[in-house]
């Protein structure tokens, strides 16, 4: 069933201000002062000085953590993101159109965060340039490596992708857009024709599809093979270890969608664009996800606790011991169950704070298991003679850490806020693309504007 858009409703954020949205800005920005400080007094001072991050081995320490961390969950959270815009244009449910684009938006901003996470960890900004430069050479023996290939294409696809869909509504709507942004307008629109928009609705469909297929690739496969194949440490590898992070991926990046379909909806009082049912089936989807979650998390406890490998059982029993493991239990454990109650007496129960409340929580439940995830693997030493030598790793996160990676947060939420004043936040048609372009806004007789 189509959805029927006013243009106008979706362009009047780009044209109006008000002074909510320069609060927000200052607020966000005194934060992202707050965290350039922190980064300043890190590179000034050294990571192994100023975070919890140290050498293992003899040490005893740990070289991976919340950064680290910080940087799966955002890349789970890019693929999550796209696969959901991908999805709706494949599948063409055209119901979920008012959150493809924000979908597409979250994906481009997560995966310059998460590529900001590794800058983090390697101490240096200049470290990240050398690995690129050398790539060949580093991609033997640095998993970074890799991973700066896989955002690199990643963040090729998904900016193609949105730039190719924003081609003919920034063309049509170029005289109803904020004059400014004009140089930008002119990038994206380079050598348009209407002539090209059945093609480019093809290259889109077909890049969709594409996108689709490298999700589980990307997300459930080549991250966590590369996590798999270091040193074969405990907990980085296993028969669902790749099922696992895609699930968790797909079930973080659904849940900041809800958030931030959310914020628009209130802030431009998009109800009726952005209904509840919409809100109503992404909680379906939601739930069974964190369901999958919760049973993926079950399986681990399961393997590693029952007569396992001497590594792995140690690794299951201290993580039993950890107060962060209990709590990233009882959040799945709260918002499965409230995510059903919703779902079963919707009439009762149901509403869209309460779906965000619930998505939150998600959000960070999956933040701390990515975070365990990566250094559990490094705490226990995992090859004889090793584990006679070494003794098990301990790590935990500093204030500034915690300050650097909240700074990616308002980075995002940053991004969300400038981007929404250069582009439509909410994909139109053609058709109501043309409506809006005519002189009158929509009477093809033509007349004042």
């Amino acid at each position: 069933m189509s959805v029927e858009i006013d243009p106008e409703r979706v362009l009047k954020p780009m044209r109006e201000t008000g002074s909510a949205f320069f609060i927000a800005t200052g607020v966000i920005g005194l934060g992202l002062l707050v965290f350039l400080e922190a980064w300043i007094h890190q590179i000034t001072f050294g990571v192994g000085a100023v975070t919890g991050i140290g050498d293992w081995g003899i040490s005893g320490g740990v070289p991976w953590g919340l950064y680290i961390g910080g940087f799966v969950w955002w890349i789970g959270v890019a693929h999550g993101g796209i696969a959901i815009s991908a999805a709706v244009r494949v599948i063409n449910i055209d119901r979920y159109r008012p959150i493809a684009r924000i979908a597409e938006v979250l994906t481009v901003l997560a995966l310059g965060v998460a590529a900001f996470n590794i800058v983090l960890s390697m101490g240096r900004p200049d470290r990240i340039f050398n690995t690129i430069v050398q790539w060949p050479f580093t991609v033997h023996h640095s998993p970074l490596a890799w991973d700066i290939a896989v955002i690199s294409l990643y963040l090729v696809l998904t900016l193609t992708y949105m730039t190719l869909s924003l081609r003919a509504e920034i063309s049509g709507l170029r005289d109803h857009l904020p004059k400014w942004f004009g140089p930008l307008y002119a990038v994206i629109t380079l050598g348009y024709t209407e002539r090209e928009d059945e093609k480019i609705e093809q290259i889109l469909w077909w890049l969709a599809v594409a996108i689709l297929a490298l999700v589980p690739l990307l997300s459930g496969g080549v991250v966590p093979w590369l996590f798999s194949l270091i040193a074969a440490q405990p907990a980085w590898y296993g028969a669902a270890a790749g099922a696992a992070m895609l699930t968790e991926s797909l079930t973080s990046a659904l849940a900041i969608v809800v958030i931030a379909t959310a914020a628009f909806r209130y802030t431009y009082d998009w109800h009726d664009i952005i209904e509840d049912r919409i809100f109503l089936d992404l909680t379906i989807a939601l739930a069974f996800l964190a369901l999958a979650t919760a049973w993926f998390t079950m399986h681990d406890i399961l393997t590693g606790a029952y007569i396992a490998p001497v590594n792995i059982g140690a690794l299951t029993g201290g993580m039993l011991t950890l107060p962060f493991f209990w709590l990233a239990i009882a959040g799945l454990v709260i918002a499965i169950v409230g995510l059903f109650v919703m779902i079963g007496w919707s009439d009762r129960f149901f509403s869209v704070p309460a779906l965000c409340a619930l998505s939150a929580m998600l959000g960070i439940t999956i933040l701390n298991k990515k975070v365990m995830f990566v250094v559990e693997g490094l705490m226990y030493p995992t090859q004889p003679p090793l584990t006679n030598l070494y003794p098990t790793g301990s790590y935990s996160p500093t204030f500034v850490e915690w300050i650097l990676f909240l700074g990616t947060i308002l980075m995002v939420v940053f991004g969300f806020l400038m981007l929404s004043k250069m582009i439509p936040m909410i994909e139109l048609e053609p058709e109501e693309v043309k409506r809006t372009a005519l002189p009158d806004g929509g009477d093809e007789t033509g007349g004042d504007h």
